[in-house]
């Protein structure tokens, strides 16, 4: 049995409970730093709870920790764990800033941990058969892929917990990076890295630091587009959802959290119905990389690239002009 520890108990709440249901995972303890909600989340789920992680860190129980804090404390609180001997996985995205990324990875690689990142996207079927049939050219040349959402967000949502989120500091950005990273990641393990990236961030209407209207155009060096397109404007939750087509096919995942699409190319969809998906979420991923040895879907190299291109969205978006993957002005 893998043990784990969660930290952070908001969206760590539920990832707890998934260990709970996984098969070779144990859940050893839960940490928050509000002991009522540590309390509450280990009585539900039957494990030790406590509001320090050097208590966390010090069990002999615990294999692995999920890092589900606010997105600036992933890589502070990463290195701790790694140093702890710990295998490191944190909540999308990877940190705030490439330099944190950084400063974790080398901390895995340092102390001989693994380090991966919770983006769930990667472990639906649909999308793991789009991405092995990237690699394998059933979609021809790639032409065009897209990544859209449109959701709405309250101010009270911004304002919960502290008011963490919208800010650059805990958030790093705003649409884009915390709604819109799922799809970025999609996106990029569909197409690869661009070369040029022009991108527009806007605050439209919401008191926050950050854009809560995000939009980039991506040019490829073998000449493929890509678009994204995010919001928390609209009226409404209307859709998340990710697009890809070639010379020879396309499909339109209607939704990239539940696997919802529609392909277009001869015999396309029963290609894909005949890739196998052998993992299908992070604690399974941990458990096989752990006890078997395999890969992580994303580790450290892999949830970088997310934070990679978001810097550089902001970074044109502030110049108002077309740099280069990573360029910074």
């Amino acid at each position: 049995m893998v043990g784990f520890a969660v930290v952070g108990l908001g969206m760590g709440r539920g990832r707890a409970k998934l260990i709970t249901q996984t098969e070779g995972a144990r859940l050893s303890c839960v940490c928050d730093l509000r002991d009522e909600l540590a309390r509450e989340v280990g009585e539900e789920l039957s494990c030790d709870w406590t509001s320090s992680l050097d208590d966390a860190l010090a069990r002999d129980d615990v294999d692995a920790v999920l890092v589900m804090t606010p997105s600036g404390l992933h890589a502070k609180i990463g290195v701790q764990v790694a140093h702890a001997g710990k295998h490191v996985i944190t909540t999308k995205p990877m940190d705030v800033s490439t330099a944190a990324c950084d400063e974790l990875i080398e901390a895995a690689a340092s102390t001989g941990v693994l380090l991966g990142i919770d983006y769930q996207s990667r472990y639906v079927d649909t999308n793991f058969r789009v991405a092995s049939a990237l690699q394998q050219g059933l979609f021809g040349r790639p032409l065009l892929g897209e990544v859209r959402f449109k959701w709405f967000r309250s101010d009270e949502y911004f304002q919960h917990g502290g008011g963490w989120r919208g800010t650059w500091a805990m958030d790093g950005g705003g649409s884009l990076a915390n709604q819109g990273s799922h799809l970025i990641d999609l996106l990029l393990w569909f197409m690869g890295d661009p070369d040029e990236v022009f991108g527009d961030a806007s605050i439209m209407n919401h008191d926050i630091e950050t854009e809560d209207v995000g939009l980039a155009l991506l040019r490829y060096g073998n000449g493929a587009r890509g678009v994204i397109v995010g919001t928390t404007t609209f009226p409404t939750n209307a859709y998340f959802s990710a697009e890809v087509h070639g010379t020879d096919g396309g499909v339109l995942i209607d939704g990239a959290l539940d696997g919802s699409a529609r392909y277009f190319g001869d015999d396309l969809e029963q290609k894909l119905a005949a890739i196998d998906n052998p993992i299908h979420n992070i604690v399974e991923d941990v458990v096989s990389a752990v006890t078997h040895g395999t890969q992580l879907r994303v580790d450290g190299l892999e949830g970088r690239r997310t934070v990679a291109l978001l810097e550089t969205i902001y970074a044109s978006s502030k110049a108002r002009k077309t740099l280069s993957l990573g360029q910074s002005s």
